[in-house]
């Protein structure tokens, strides 16, 4: 996880995410997530291609992100902290609390063909 660039003042803070600089990519798809109910869970599968990076923008989100060599857990809530989802990482998101707003920035348009849906086949694909 990371802490972004930010500047505080009596006027407030401002959040800085460059491509090149936070992203190793540059971004060509950004959306948001909001108002999940406090029993769902998003994501939910892994991309083949693309990248993605995660911050909650307002409230808080469980992330759970595996690879190849580790599944490991996040919790995004600041919007100072920013987590960068590699291809071939399969991500749950989880816990949303009931004002958590979840901004992505992807590397790839939308394209649903590159997605894995299925946990079972991620993990033949990891396993290779």
């Amino acid at each position: 996880m990371d802490l972004l660039r930010t500047y505080a003042d009596s006027r407030g803070c401002l959040t800085i995410v460059e491509s090149g600089q936070e992203l190793p990519f540059e971004v060509q798809r950004i959306y948001w997530i909001y108002k999940v109910p406090e029993d769902k869970s998003r994501g939910m599968h892994a991309n083949k291609i693309a990248y993605q990076y995660l911050v909650a923008v307002h409230g808080t989100v469980e992330v759970c992100l595996e690879n190849a060599k580790e599944r490991k857990h996040f919790v995004l809530d600041s919007p100072d902290k920013g987590l960068l989802v590699p291809p071939l990482t399969w991500n749950e998101l989880q816990k949303f609390s009931e004002d958590a707003v979840l901004l992505v920035m992807a590397s790839h348009p939308y394209e649903p063909d590159t997605y894995v849906n299925s946990y079972e086949e991620f993990r033949k694909l990891i396993a290779l």
